[in-house]
């Protein structure tokens, strides 16, 4: 199931994971479900994480594979001709991935719905896991080169943490 997954990450996104979070976060606004402390700035921290994480995910990892006629999902890399090593990719390998993480809680902290927590930390997981198998798939796919590019950056989402 995990590989279903993985194989259509970037569609599950769109259909699946996204709605789940807006409706759980109108669901809560309606019942008036926990809220995050602090009001209103849980949601201004969470209006914050969604852009910046649109601007890493669209702005720089989708615009470097562009840049390099590459393919921007896994279920597109054997499609893949070059492997994108420049750019916000020459810090971490899943610039990508990162920006969903940051999208998925921005949108819990936006509605400021605590038990939104719940699915973002599923996806989050999901996403990591995501991360994980694709190293698998571009190591097959590009051999050496990629595991030179694992030596010379690291950090799969957050530079000197993980």
């Amino acid at each position: 199931m995990l590989d279903k997954y993985v194989a259509n990450k970037s569609i599950i996104g769109i259909a699946v994971e996204f709605p789940i979070l807006v409706i759980i976060g109108v669901l809560g606004l309606v019942f008036d479900w926990a809220s995050f402390p602090l009001f209103p700035l849980a949601n201004i921290i969470g209006a914050i994480l969604i852009i910046v994480g649109y601007i890493i995910h669209l702005g720089y990892a989708h615009k470097e594979f562009k840049r390099h006629d590459a393919r921007a999902h896994n279920h597109s890399i054997s499609k893949s001709k070059n492997l994108v090593t420049s750019g916000i990719y020459s810090k971490i390998r899943h610039p990508g991935y990162l920006g969903l993480i940051l999208i998925y809680f921005g949108f819990a902290f936006g509605f400021g719905i605590v038990w939104a927590l719940i699915p973002v930390v599923i996806f989050t997981t999901l996403t990591c896991l995501t991360a994980i198998k694709e190293e698998e798939l571009l190591k097959s796919k590009f051999g050496n080169e990629y595991e030179d590019y694992m030596k010379h950056v690291p950090w799969r989402l957050i530079p000197k943490i993980i």
